[in-house]
């Protein structure tokens, strides 16, 4: 035996991994240059995917093999202007365990104006004290609802003043002795059917603001309340 052969042979470096049957190229591309035995392969450029993975699709971006959006379309990746964020509540809803985002309160509160006596000025302070809060609200339901519960609060206080005063005035001119001329006729008109205009209107004031209040109650979670008779003290 010669020395070449009696000489120890290194033993060959195993063969480079072969991507899998369903990864190779198509015909006619060469394969992909595999890194030499112990190196780790090279990272690819930014924005490609290695060989054999389908890249990563980024904000905005169509997915791997999806269709781009067409013109009008927002793309996927990112939140939609006026739809809910998965996770989050949507526009104008509470979340779970809070109540509702509504100026119901604010109406309901004016329920106090059936106190005995004062229940028109304390509901009258009570609407500007919540109108004054509800200011910070970030929701325009809220804070259009406070500012029309409180004004149709002192509405309301001001329509009964004027009533009332209008109501003593005629009393006291039909208290007033009349006089009479010699055939017993009375010289002027009977001012006391004048009396009853002022009660019907405080009667029917009344019923307006019963009704008022009920409906701003009940809609007033979806809906801005504007009452046809409110004098608007408060500007938005």
């Amino acid at each position: 035996m010669t020395e070449e052969n009696d000489a120890v042979q290194p033993p060959e470096p195993p063969a480079a991994p072969q991507p899998p049957a369903g990864q190779q190229p198509p015909a006619g591309y060469p394969a992909p240059a595999q890194p030499p035995y112990g190196q780790a392969p090279a990272q690819p450029p930014y924005g490609q995917a290695p060989y054999g993975q389908a890249p990563t699709a980024y904000p905005g971006q169509p997915a791997y093999g999806q269709t781009p959006p067409s013109y009008g379309q927002a793309p996927t990746g990112y939140p939609v202007p006026g739809y809910p964020v998965p996770g989050y509540p949507a526009p104008g809803y509470a979340p779970y365990g809070y109540p509702p985002i509504s100026g119901r309160r604010y109406w309901a509160l004016l329920f106090l104006v059936y106190i005995p006596y004062v229940g028109a000025l304390v509901a009258a302070i009570v609407g500007i004290v919540q109108r004054s809060s509800a200011t910070r609200s970030p929701h325009p339901i809220v804070r259009e609802n406070a500012r029309w519960a409180a004004n149709w609060a002192l509405s309301y206080l001001l329509y009964l003043i004027a009533l009332f005063v209008l109501l003593i005035t005629i009393g006291v001119g039909t208290a007033r002795p009349r006089s009479y001329d010699e055939y017993g006729y009375s010289s002027g008109g009977d001012p006391s059917g004048w009396i009853a205009v002022p009660g019907l209107l405080i009667i029917g004031i009344g019923i307006y603001c019963l009704v008022t209040i009920i409906r701003g109650t009940v809609i007033s979670e979806r809906v801005v309340h504007r009452p046809a008779l409110a004098i608007p003290f408060f500007r938005a």
